[in-house]
């Protein structure tokens, strides 16, 4: 089934990707706004600046919108045929949930989160 493979692929890829941003990034945005809030400077990286990991997370996201687009498009855009079974009913509409929230989790990180952090970055 080619969107299962498709599907394999982009969960291969977003492993990583999850595991850098929760055990790396994120710790330390939450280690600089605690430094910020206590006038301190940045806290030490392994990364150089912000914009390093930032810069490669986007990278990252955009990769990622790329495999949703070709799973929909395998999908026919997730449209049901005629005599779809409820076990394929169900599989579209996680994958279209699938999609929806990893959508929702590149805007946040890309337009809110990942703007601030530089921010408070570029503040010290």
């Amino acid at each position: 089934m080619e969107i299962g493979k498709q599907f394999e692929s982009l969960k291969a890829e977003l492993e990583p990707h999850i595991w850098k941003e929760g055990e790396v990034l994120f710790p330390y945005i939450r280690n600089l706004a605690e430094a910020r809030r206590n006038g301190r400077g940045s806290p030490p990286s392994c990364f150089g600046t912000i914009s390093n990991p930032v810069g490669m997370m986007r990278v990252e996201h955009e990769a990622a919108g790329e495999a949703l687009e070709t799973m929909r498009k395998t999908a026919r855009d997730y449209q049901l045929p005629d005599d779809a079974c409820i076990s394929y009913e169900a599989l579209y509409q996680d994958l279209e949930t699938f999609e929806a929230d990893l959508h929702q989790h590149i805007h946040l990180e890309n337009n809110i989160l990942f703007p601030r952090a530089v921010e408070l970055e570029e503040a010290g």
